[in-house]
């Protein structure tokens, strides 16, 4: 067996392998999942993330391999690192170097290895993305390629790891806040942890130890009983124990054993609510309690957590490598004060779980838990856009007013407002549509529509938008006798989607090129870019949800999740999505849908003009609306179109009297109002003889396709959505109010 040779840089390589502070961690996820898509991709058993220390390899992610290190002599990698170039072994068992390699002969049988360096800092090797086959294989350019991208997004996972290393060793005073930080946003951002709890606990747990460099910690929450106060654990550091200790441990992690002794050093903590601390032990008279059996243990810090006056749980460590002090305690507040908002936060989950438990024993659990699903999203969709909607509107007005016009700056900076508020609107939008797909509430209406409708409505959209960007927009519309089925609301979308992703992500003077195509049974509409294009490797990621192949950081903004629904969206019609790309030669994104019958009709919901007969008041608009910031909106809208007089009033019950005494010429209605809703006072409408041809336009925070198709189907003559689109709602208005010859609102 020929031993691997030392890099000539070994001693520098050694310090940054070891400065990374990756050796001998827990397992991650993502490494995982890299590990697991090298698998697929190449068809193997094992994949490695390969560490090649002083004396072993160490592997910080080992998919289909169930040890964790070798033996640095016995180690393909090495030889990769010694090289500093990627290592293929097609056939070890005709390769002198590894032939009587004891990996060959024996576990894993190593008959094929491919090996990729890892740099991810200053182009130093500290080792491989590694494949392994126990048969002998081809490996091409085009693999080695591919392996090398993976191995790049193993440099990127390397290289955060160390970032998240570098902040946690901080020693200026925003350590603090930095750990509070990551607590408060890793617990309420992720929702599964909150929900299943024990993810949460170990969470904390896990933050704890590394906050205080310690070996052992315990968090729990406090339960008051008839004598004194328990202790339930929620998350206590693992260890080796006899199967007597294991079984204990295991009854104090599933709930079903209390801790209870005040007289220990956990009980003065849970029981009296004491902080305690010390750096000897042996020598401490409540030294018994800590409930690591078996484990020597030196110092210990316990410390209560409170909620306001009440004791609510507590957190102790032991075997810190810092010493323990109030100075310790000091810097732990911000975490002891983020574990109380969790606590709490956590009780308040856990009595809702309890309710939702109890209603489902009651009902069928699939059914309670679509309905809840919906009613959230739609709830969410209100609650975000009803603010949205005075901070969008009162932009535009700012932005266009003619009585007061803004200067330069001024603009400008009403002009950022107006943008960061779509931004969000866009996010809010996209979250919940994604949402909604992966829920399986995502309602489609599929039906024989024209190509050409759709397509001038969505391009049209965006000229604007190309133009401000300085680029061409080349488009010739559809036959329009081309009929899709498909929903028309969700195809508009697609092509906005990919319309805008052309435009942003383009080249400066370049162009966006639209063809349609007739197939057979399909439409192909190719969206086509002069931009940068995207490498064929990374291709896969853009349908990924949240990955903007490293665009996060640019100026260009995004979620990162429109490609991901736009996929979702074509293929729920039937449709295919694909991109063809090179680097600097541009990108198509193309999609197919399948075609209607030659006779189908299009379905068409526009806003329509009723038979109603204008009043003498022809020129006043009743809004109905009982939030002040929108009503305020409405009247500076209303304050810059000439001989439209407004009235607001903020019931429907108040409206209707108003339209009896002096009917307007439109009625504009919030849906969610006081006592009679909207759908209540509609429905009185068209049941008054006085008031049932009455225009009368729904304006919601209810944007969702649902609501809006319910509207129309209701009898709202026109239905408009939250955040108010000022061109929208001034088209709607000149639609419905008869104005003097050549004039417009």
């Amino acid at each position: 067996m020929q031993a691997p040779g030392i890099p000539h840089n070994e001693p520098q390589r050694l310090a940054a392998l070891h400065d990374l502070q990756l050796l001998d961690t827990t397992e991650d996820i993502a490494f995982e999942r890299m590990t697991q898509l090298a698998c697929d991709l190449f068809d193997v058993p094992i994949a490695l993330v390969s560490l090649v220390d002083k004396e072993r390899q160490w592997f910080k992610s080992h998919h289909g391999l169930d040890v964790c290190e070798t033996s640095r002599e016995a180690s393909f990698c090495a030889h990769a690192v010694f090289l500093d170039a990627p290592l293929v072994v097609e056939n070890t068992l005709e390769d002198e170097r590894f032939a009587d390699n004891p990996l060959v002969g024996d576990m894993p049988h190593i008959r094929f290895y491919a090996g990729y360096p890892l740099r991810p800092f200053d182009g130093i090797t500290i080792g491989t993305l590694c494949l392994i086959d126990r048969e002998p294989r081809m490996f091409s350019d085009r693999d080695l390629k591919l392996l090398g991208g993976l191995a790049g997004q193993v440099e990127e996972l390397l290289r955060q790891h160390k970032l998240k290393v570098d902040l946690a060793h901080t020693v200026s005073r925003m350590h603090k806040e930095q750990a509070l930080l990551k607590v408060l946003h890793q617990g309420i951002t992720d929702y599964q942890a909150l929900m299943s709890g024990k993810q949460l606990w170990a969470f904390l747990m896990e933050a704890l130890l590394e906050l205080t460099d310690s070996d052992y910690a315990l968090i729990g929450e406090v339960m008051p009983t008839n004598t004194t106060n328990a202790l339930k654990v929620h998350a206590i550091t693992e260890h080796s124990w006899n199967e007597e200790s294991r079984n204990f441990m295991d009854q104090l992690r599933n709930g079903s054993l209390t801790l209870t002794n005040p007289d220990s050093m956990l009980g003065r903590v849970f029981a009296y609510g004491d902080v305690v601390i010390t750096n000897d032990i042996p020598a401490h008279v409540k030294r018994s309690g800590f409930p690591i059996p078996d484990t020597p243990v030196h110092n210990y810090l316990g410390v209560p957590i409170f909620s306001g006056e009440g004791l609510v749980g507590m957190y102790c460590i032991a075997n810190s490598k810092q010493l323990l002090n109030q100075e310790l305690l000091d810097w732990l507040q911000p975490f002891t004060d983020t574990c109380s908002l969790l606590i709490n936060l956590y009780s308040q989950m856990a009595e809702r779980e309890q309710v939702m438990q109890d209603l489902a024993a009651a009902r069928d659990q699939a059914e309670t838990a679509s309905r809840a699903k919906s009613e959230f999203l739609s709830s969410m969709s209100h609650e975000l856009r009803t603010p949205l909607n005075a901070i969008i509107g009162f932009a535009q007005i700012l932005a266009n007013s003619r009585r007061d016009p803004l200067g330069e700056k001024q603009q400008r900076q009403v002009g950022q407002i107006e943008k960061s508020g779509h931004h969000l609107l866009s996010l809010i939008n996209e979250v919940l549509d994604l949402a909604k797909i992966e829920a399986g509430h995502m309602t489609l209406s599929i039906e024989p529509i024209i190509l050409a409708n759709v397509f001038n409505d969505a391009c049209s959209t965006l000229e604007a938008s190309a133009e401000a960007a300085g680029i061409r927009f080349r488009y010739t519309a559809p036959n329009d006798q081309w009929r899709v089925h498909a929903d028309y609301t969700r195809t508009k979308q697609i092509l906005l989607n990919l319309l805008s992703n052309a435009i942003k992500y383009n080249s400066t003077g370049g162009s966006v090129d639209i063809t349609v195509k007739h197939l057979v049974e399909h439409v192909r509409i190719s969206i086509i870019d002069t931009g940068p294009g995207i490498a064929r490797e990374r291709q896969h990621e853009l349908f990924e949800p949240f990955n903007r192949l490293d665009a996060e950081g640019g100026s260009i903004e995004g979620s990162g999740i429109g490609l991901a629904i736009t996929r979702e969206l074509v293929e729920r019609m039937d449709g295919e999505l694909g991109v063809d790309s090179q680097l600097g030669r541009g990108s198509t994104f193309w999609f197919t849908l399948p075609t209607a019958n030659a006779g189908a009709a299009a379905d068409e919901h526009p806003p329509h003009p009723s038979d109603y007969a204008a009043p003498s008041d022809a020129l006043m608009v009743l809004y109905i609306e009982d939030n002040p910031a929108n009503q305020r909106l409405m009247k500076d809208v209303i304050e810059d179109m000439d001989d439209i007089s407004l009235q607001v009033v903020p019931s429907a019950e108040i409206g209707l009297e108003v339209m009896r005494h002096c009917a307007p010429a439109l009625v504009i209605m919030d849906i969610h109002l006081p006592g009679m809703n909207g759908y209540q006072a509609l429905e009185a409408m068209r049941r008054d003889a006085q008031l049932h041809a009455l225009p009368v336009v729904a304006l919601s925070a209810n944007a969702m396709p649902g609501d809006i198709k319910r509207g129309l189907e209701a009898g709202f003559n026109a239905y408009l959505t939250k955040p108010l689109e000022l061109g929208k709602l001034k088209a709607t208005i000149a639609h419905f109010m008869p104005m003097p010859s050549g004039t417009m609102p």
